[in-house]
């Protein structure tokens, strides 16, 4: 039986994983009547994604789910590489927290626990529907709309949803990709790694042929096992969960791999097989995958379905979820008459050099570990070695792999930044993140106490807001650390986007001014059909 009137939502989202759960809270937040259209009717039960990292949690605060996924989570405070002689050739140790209220620099989840705190936070908002057990089929687009059919699970009725816009969130083998006819560009890696999740209920048995740092026998770091014989990779994960990651060589079968005797026996090394639950064991092939189009018409493609990367980095997840907070609110601002729809293909403009760029080091990386020749591992090993003793130091901080915007809505001489997770002093005497107090949308961040007197009134029609610094009556800089990014740039104010990178940064209050002007103007240089009257979605838009 088919459904005759369809339903009609300003936002419809296939796949209620990590990324179209954190979609939905977003969409949920900034008012959008949303449905959300997922095959299964529980999160999965087994962990697959296992860190993110402090911008991820940032963007978990920004719709008030940050402190229950920090209780969920531990800190990985470092990595350290073993090479072909299984000894220590380089340790990198994550960012120290700049102050209390600082998100940790990486964190460790386990994924069911993560996917059961967005899907409960869903349920704060009554403007977003959630069809469980339901499969996304037929999609097709006009200039008003996308019409998507969607069918049950249960008993194979059929209903359609019309929305402004559709989000695909449905994974690598993406549905609504394939359907919308849109190619992978293979970027040209690939290696088979075999993944076991395990539950631990004894210690660890560290061989005594390996050099482990205490770090890693104290469950505060990760280790990289780069040995020719097998690259391995062990993950301390929360509470009793630990993951393996070993490189399968040339004439093992992906059937035999996992196995439950063989599984054991390659865990055996590193523990009694028998204080071993093992909760998931697969054989992925890491992969290099970019979309060519990450847009068509009114549907876009995040995460996984848009771009596959491989986890050397552990960025996989995380770029799906960047992808969610920057194409959010641009659909808000142009459901709100704030901008014009083509401000829509920056998404794209701006995500894709980020996710090429880390596709790139994380390729490298694996490069280095998956060498399986003992002559290329032993100069690997002492280039390694070498450049830990160049840098005067055993252990190093961990670079931020996440480039700035080179391109997009940005001044491309002061922009792209991401802005800081500061802590402020607020007007009651409290600390607080900078970030609960810029709210939502674009933000100037300033320590000049006349600003505001001087922008145009089109700024506080964005909903935008202006937050003066150490003005002696409101928000003070706890560390000095705003006062030294400020003066590290000759700044004396920052526009910040609503997703916390720097649009610009400046000194005079002339050319702050002449800086909104010209955002405002951006936001409205790029008119397409969509912008017409006659073409817009009115019943979910208006």
């Amino acid at each position: 039986m088919q459904s005759t009137e369809p339903m009609e939502y300003d936002i419809v989202i296939v796949g209620l994983g990590p990324v179209g759960a954190l979609a939905g809270n977003l969409a949920g937040a900034a008012g959008f009547k949303t449905l959300i259209v997922e095959r299964a009717d529980t999160p999965y039960l087994k962990p697959r994604a296992i860190v993110f990292d402090a911008e991820v949690m940032r963007i978990f605060n920004s719709v008030g789910l940050s402190e229950n996924i920090a209780a969920a989570t531990k800190p990985l405070e470092g990595s350290v590489y073993l090479g072909a002689d299984r000894k220590p050739i380089r340790t990198f140790r994550t960012r120290p927290q700049a102050h209390g209220l600082e998100w940790r620099s990486t964190n460790l989840f386990y994924q069911p626990d993560l996917e059961t705190i967005l899907r409960a936070g869903l349920k704060r908002f009554a403007n977003v529907t959630v069809l469980l057990e339901h499969e996304a089929g037929a999609l097709r687009q006009d200039e008003a709309s996308a019409h998507l059919v969607i069918r049950s699970l249960r008993d194979g009725q059929a209903l359609e949803a019309s929305c402004a816009y559709l989000l695909a969130c449905d994974g690598a083998s993406s549905g609504i990709r394939k359907q919308l006819g849109i190619a992978l560009d293979d970027i040209g890696f690939e290696e088979r790694w075999l993944v076991v999740d395990t539950l631990i209920d004894g210690p660890m048995r560290w061989p005594s042929a390996y050099e482990i740092p205490s770090e890693v026998r104290n469950n505060q770091y990760s280790l990289m096992v780069c040995d020719p014989a097998r690259p391995s990779t062990l993950i301390p994960g929360v509470g009793r969960h630990r993951r393996w990651e070993l490189m399968l060589l040339a004439g093992e079968s992906d059937e035999d791999a996992v196995s439950d005797n063989r599984l054991r026996e390659l865990i055996g090394l590193w523990i009694d097989p028998a204080d071993v639950e093992i909760i998931r064991a697969a054989v992925y092939r890491f992969r290099a995958l970019v979309a060519e189009r990450w847009r068509a018409g009114r549907a876009f493609l995040m995460g996984d379905a848009a771009h596959q990367t491989p986890p050397f980095f552990g960025q996989g997840m995380c770029h799906g979820m960047r992808d969610a907070a920057q194409l959010l609110w641009r659909l808000k601002l142009v459901r709100d008459g704030l901008a014009d729809a083509g401000t829509l293909d920056e998404y794209q403009l701006e995500r894709e050099p980020h996710v090429r760029a880390i596709i790139t080091a994380s390729v490298a990386a694996g490069a280095a570990v998956c060498k399986l020749d003992p002559v290329e591992a032993a100069k690997r090993d002492a280039d390694f070695r070498a450049a830990e003793a160049a840098r005067g130091e055993t252990t190093v901080a961990m670079a931020d792999v996440v480039p700035p915007l080179a391109q997009g809505l940005i001044d491309p001489r002061t922009g792209g930044a991401r802005f800081p997770d500061f802590a402020v002093r607020a007007p009651n005497g409290e600390p607080q993140r900078l970030d609960d107090l810029l709210g939502g949308g674009f933000a100037i961040v300033t320590i000049m106490s006349e600003a505001a007197e001087h922008l145009p009134p089109r700024w506080r029609d964005l909903g935008a807001r202006v937050l003066v610094v150490d003005d002696g009556n409101g928000v003070a800089d706890v560390d000095g650390r705003l006062a030294r990014w400020f003066a590290e740039r000759e700044a004396h104010w920052a526009i910040v986007r609503p997703d916390r990178y720097v649009y610009a940064t400046g000194v005079d209050i002339s050319d702050l001014a002449s800086h909104v002007v010209h955002l405002l103007e951006r936001l409205h240089e790029r008119r397409t059909a969509h912008d017409s009257p006659a073409s817009r979605h009115t019943k979910t838009w208006g």
